[in-house]
């Protein structure tokens, strides 16, 4: 049957090498919590990201085993796997990787769709700041916070442990940097 339904995407790379890519991509991720690639890229990583997190959960001998063969640094990225990732997880069902489409990369050459690479949650969840950045810039106005940012708010607050407390925190840290940025303009 000609023109199946793909498994996966083979990224124009022999098997090998697609491994190889997303090891590293899921590495690179690990160790920073934001990665920018293309689009596609990011998908597939995306998909052994989730997997990888799903056996930090689970913290048995076996999980430990399949872990560090993803691993190219298994001794600096399993501890914080089955420790600090599995603690911030443990109560959230799936989603533990976002995808967010940017602009092109390599804007000059092939225009390739990028896209960011992020663990939600993380102290470099993008989402979150951006939801605390719409909250400041709409409690300014007369008209108030709007229906979609409240449910953003509960989006990006419901698995995160003190999350109401830790969106307040950001609020008041932009506000402060809005109104400094204003006090300078006056001077």
């Amino acid at each position: 049957m000609a023109g199946g339904a793909l498994k996966y995407r083979h990224l124009s790379r022999k098997s090998s090498h697609r491994q190889a890519l997303l090891r590293n991509l899921v590495t690179s991720l690990f160790t920073h919590e934001s990665i920018t690639t293309t689009w596609h890229k990011a998908k597939e990583a995306q998909r052994l990201a989730e997997k990888l997190i799903t056996l930090g959960k689970k913290n048995t001998n076996a999980s430990r085993r399949r872990a560090e063969t993803i691993f190219y640094e298994p001794l600096q990225h399993l501890p914080r796997l089955f420790t600090t990732l599995r603690d911030r997880y443990l109560n959230r069902p799936g989603g533990y990787t976002r995808v967010l489409r940017i602009e092109p990369m390599n804007k000059h050459y092939d225009q390739a769709p990028s896209a960011i690479l992020e663990l939600v949650d993380g102290p470099k969840d993008m989402r979150f700041h951006m939801t605390a950045k719409t909250l400041v810039r709409e409690r300014a106005t007369e008209e108030g916070v709007r229906e979609i940012t409240a449910r953003n708010v509960n989006k990006v607050t419901r698995y995160r442990d003190g999350g109401v407390k830790e969106l307040e925190k950001e609020v008041k840290r932009m506000e402060n940097k809005a109104w400094n940025e204003e006090f300078k303009e006056v001077c």
